[in-house]
């Protein structure tokens, strides 16, 4: 039964109502009439009674492809008509029937890194004779999609050793040997070719040698771009065992971590992606005698008077960045443009 049938109905009740002036006529036509109206309301009874829930990934690689679940459950859920899920605007792929009510399921592609939503979740019903439509709307939900690493790692330090003033890859992570040093950790490369020896540095952790800082862009494609080069500049330094710190703005002022290890990394790379805005050095407490390598989409960043960064930017159009573009950054990293 749908709405063209009920007015169909109502065009009978009413004809009956005209053609027959009679108390029973009036009172069948009445019923025909009024009949709906517990359908009606016991429909947005029903959907009080439903409860959405969604299952994704908490996070994801960027080019990942993710899997959605979302659940339907209520006591009268077998007794609603033509039920229907819509996630952005999107069919389901499947469903099944469980204990705890159906369950929906979709895929969506992580294309580009950052905070990503899952989509607004429209659960459509309608009362058993189909005549009253309803729905119920899930609040959106979101996951974070993490960069990709571009490149190699001996490109990406070679870049910041120019950055940093050193000419030799050597360098990069060994100081002279001094008096105590652990004799397991001489660098025997550095110092066959030189006349004192070389110790790979250990760094302690508050001497970070270079800083890395981020902007979180808007537009899609210059976050990606912003993110895979500052994802790959923290692996590269880490597998040199080079600490560093990283810096970047939130809504609440700026933020810094100091990284000496992967875990560390990811979980400032998680901080970043959740809550990074724009402007990472407008309001910066960092030392202006440490190297800055500030990764952004603008090519005009508002940065602290008394700092000096390398700009790396995103947008082909900055005419002062020391990079420029995204396939200028992808080939210092060593990447394909």
């Amino acid at each position: 039964m749908g709405r063209l049938y009920y007015i169909f109905i109502l065009a009978l009740a009413l004809l009956l109502m005209i053609i027959y002036d009679q108390y029973d006529a009036f009172l069948l036509a009445l019923v025909l009439i009024l009949t709906p109206l517990p359908l009606y309301f016991w429909g947005r009874w029903a959907g009080k009674h439903l409860s959405l829930s969604a299952a994704g990934p908490s996070h994801a690689s960027r080019g990942d492809t993710v899997e959605i679940t979302v659940t339907v459950a209520g006591s009268f859920l077998s007794f609603l008509g033509s039920p229907d899920l819509l996630l952005d605007g999107k069919a389901y792929e499947s469903y099944e029937e469980t204990k705890e009510g159906i369950r929906f399921y979709f895929t969506k592609d992580a294309l580009h890194c950052g905070r990503e939503a899952l989509g607004k979740a429209v659960f459509s019903w309608t009362d058993p004779f189909g005549l009253f439509h309803f729905h119920q709307v899930l609040p959106t939900l979101s996951y974070l999609v993490y960069p990709r690493a571009v490149g190699n790692y001996h490109a990406a330090l070679a870049s910041l050793r120019r950055l940093t003033g050193s000419d030799e890859v050597e360098y990069f992570g060994a100081t002279p040997y001094k008096p105590g040093d652990n004799p397991h950790l001489i660098n025997w490369k550095i110092t066959a070719r030189k006349e004192d020896v070389y110790v790979r540095d250990s760094y302690p952790a508050d001497s970070e040698k270079i800083v890395l800082a981020a902007d979180y862009e808007k537009e899609p494609a210059l976050r990606d771009t912003v993110g895979d080069a500052l994802y790959s500049l923290g692996l590269a330094l880490l597998s040199a065992r080079i600490p560093f710190r990283f810096a970047f703005a939130t809504a609440k002022g700026p933020m810094t971590a100091a990284i000496h290890s992967r875990e560390e990394w990811m979980d400032s790379l998680s901080g970043f992606l959740r809550a990074g805005t724009g402007d990472a050095l407008r309001e910066s407490a960092l030392s202006p005698y440490i190297p800055i390598c500030y990764i952004t989409g603008n090519p005009n960043p508002p940065i602290s008077p008394i700092l000096h960064p390398a700009i790396w930017c995103a947008s082909s159009d900055a005419p002062h960045a020391a990079l420029a573009g995204r396939d200028a950054i992808y080939e210092a990293l060593g990447g394909k443009k």
